[in-house]
């Protein structure tokens, strides 16, 4: 069942994140089912909070418990037996006592829930996991501090993926304080990257004063870098959820991949969530303006919105997306598989691989990549395509 925005009145934000929870959770556990016996979800916060119907539904454990149930009918028509598990930790007693009730409302799933500090129990859910498992690691903090060295095991394990909910609203606001035990706490959480020494540097070019997106690319970087280093992950990339009613950063939600199709899929399910998230916010703007406005200030609101910022943004993506094509492909006689060459500009940038393929046939028209061994037909390069950057002094 498709999460529904009725389900999230006064919290859009959350709608946008379960949104592209699902869209990615079912492409990821009907893809992985095709080659693992077993997936599981570990969702490491369970809670649940604030839900509106007695399934769960509209929580980030519900919509994993429907994509894996999902998947599983589907292999099952195609003869295809796959276990399919969530492990749900919770350790507040009053969400766990909820939380408690889920594993009869879901008899086709195995689910083992546990109260319990997450820290504390996951040594033992890592011995439980049977090596043949392929896991997504969905780790949401009710809050910002955690030591991301204490998951080290955890990021490191093999046939594995995450989603972290990084706060960043929080813990941009926690990084300007001076005080021993937040900077102790956000050490903690971001123990790679350098990010004091690169914002202060930021701050004093700028004048003192950085944007809340430059400050978040900072954070943010840092903390993927964080993910990458102690996970081993080839991809680690992030997608914003802003605040329904400001155009300012919530939190990023984190996720990191060793596999090309993650970052693809990914990208797929990021763009579709961004479009929600542009509706749900415009809804909820409208909804807020017309509560405190009379009607001919309603209007006049409207006009004041200007058209949604998001295809702008998307635009400029595509346009770095294209420049780092040509940037990240060699310059002939060197080349590089387009399988590999993909994956880095994906990770890098707001883009569908569909929409970056046409890219690459449209400078492959211009003369700006070539592809030495284009396939006879084809309007988009295959995977073992081999490209390379026109030299200065024009074609070969």
């Amino acid at each position: 069942m498709a999460v529904s925005l009725a389900d999230y009145a006064g919290r859009e934000q959350a709608y946008v994140k379960h949104v592209f929870f699902q869209e990615y959770l079912e492409v990821l556990a009907h893809k992985t089912a095709s080659a693992y016996p077993h997936i599981v979800i570990v969702d490491g916060f369970a809670g649940p909070w604030q839900s509106a119907n007695e399934r769960f539904e509209d929580t980030s454990f519900g919509v994993g418990l429907a994509a894996l149930r999902a998947a599983k009918e589907s292999w099952k028509k195609q003869g295809r037996a796959v276990r399919m598990s969530a492990y749900l930790v919770e350790r507040n007693k009053t969400a766990y006592a909820q939380l408690a009730t889920v594993p009869p409302k879901y008899p086709d799933i195995e689910i083992k829930t546990y109260q319990a500090d997450f820290l504390s129990v996951l040594p033992q859910i890592l011995a439980d996991l049977p090596k043949d498992t392929f896991v997504l690691f969905l780790i949401d903090p009710k809050g910002w501090r955690i030591q991301l060295n204490a998951l080290k095991d955890m990021l490191a394990r093999p046939n594995s993926e995450i989603i972290f909910n990084f706060m960043f609203d929080f813990i941009n606001r926690a990084a300007s304080i001076d005080d021993a035990k937040i900077i102790a706490g956000l050490d903690e959480l971001i123990p790679h990257g350098s990010w004091r020494a690169t914002l202060k540097a930021a701050q004093q070019a700028a004048g003192g004063t950085l944007t809340s997106e430059a400050r978040k690319n900072i954070l943010v970087g840092a903390f993927n870098e964080s993910l990458g280093q102690l996970g081993g992950y080839s991809y680690v990339a992030e997608t914003t959820v802003l605040r329904p009613l400001k155009d300012r950063p919530l939190y990023c939600l984190c996720y990191a991949s060793r596999h090309r199709t993650g970052i693809k899929v990914f990208r797929d399910c990021q763009v579709k969530a961004l479009h929600e998230q542009a509706a749900a916010r415009a809804g909820a703007r409208l909804k807020h303006t017309e509560a405190t406005s009379g009607q001919n200030e309603l209007f006049e609101s409207l006009h004041d919105m200007g058209p949604d910022k998001l295809d702008a943004a998307l635009k400029r993506e595509k346009s770095a997306a294209r420049d780092a094509l040509l940037a990240l492909a060699p310059e002939a006689p060197g080349t590089i598989k387009y399988e590999d060459l993909w994956p880095q500009v994906l990770s890098r940038h707001i883009i569908r691989l569909t929409e970056l393929n046409a890219l690459a046939g449209e400078l492959r028209r211009s003369g700006e990549l070539l592809f030495p061994d284009w396939e006879a037909g084809k309007r988009v390069p295959s995977d073992v395509t081999s490209v390379q950057r026109a030299p200065k002094s024009g074609l070969l």
